[in-house]
């Protein structure tokens, strides 16, 4: 299972490099199409996902290192922008209502078209 001790293994196994060669603790990753960078700061334990893209984050809980589930999402949203989705139809945490109960729900990953 992913956790805090072994996340690294997982980010340089899907291609993350350290920004510096003396700053080994935040590694990033570039995709192609659109220059939107992945960020994952192991000294704050966050990834900082491109949303100056048009990626969209609505729940910031997402973005540490406090679940085994946001790996799994990190490594979803890494494959998709591999594939050349866009980060503006990519978002995280969408909520919304079900029924006339107000009850909600909410997805891990949501792309749009």
């Amino acid at each position: 299972m992913i956790d805090v001790h072994n996340f690294r293994a997982l980010a340089l196994h899907l291609g993350f490099k350290a920004d510096r060669p003396k700053a080994q603790n935040v590694l990033h990753k570039t995709y192609d199409d659109d220059g939107a960078t992945i960020r994952i700061d192991f000294d704050n334990q966050c990834i900082d996902y491109p949303q100056a893209q048009g990626f969209k984050v609505n729940r910031a809980d997402t973005c540490n290192f406090s679940s085994a589930e946001n790996a799994v999402v990190l490594e979803c949203v890494h494959r998709l922008l591999e594939k050349g989705y866009k980060p503006e139809h990519i978002e995280l945490e969408p909520e919304w209502k079900l029924g006339h109960g107000g009850k909600s729900g909410r997805a891990d990953i949501l792309v749009r078209d």
